[in-house]
């Protein structure tokens, strides 16, 4: 049973991070302020495998970021769990943060 939950939540979890992230080609570029709100309740993030790599991020806009205005960042975050397991594994997170770049360096 904790195996399906644990699955149940890994989908549940890259399903809402795919639709979190700001990306476009060229870069994000805001003109006016930005309010950005983020509440994750539980998120989990994993790789299993010989060329592991875990990537996690939470109200964060990353990659060529350009914010013309102010920005107002609020970011809650009740348990992120974030693991890589194998050989050359790998495990990034970033919570609430701006970031050019969020792989693994």
């Amino acid at each position: 049973m904790n195996k399906t939950l644990s699955v149940m939540a890994f989908c549940g979890a890259m399903a809402l991070a795919a639709t979190a992230q700001a990306q476009q080609s060229g870069g994000v570029k805001i003109g006016g302020d930005v309010d950005m709100q983020t509440k994750v309740d539980t998120a989990v993030n994993a790789a299993v495998g010989k060329e592991s790599l875990a990537k996690q991020q939470i109200g964060g806009v990353q990659g060529n970021v350009d914010i013309g205005g102010d920005l107002t960042q609020k970011t809650d975050v009740g348990t992120a769990v974030n693991a890589a397991v194998g050989n050359k594994s790998r495990a990034c997170q970033n919570i609430g943060g701006i970031s050019s770049d969020a792989t693994c360096q």
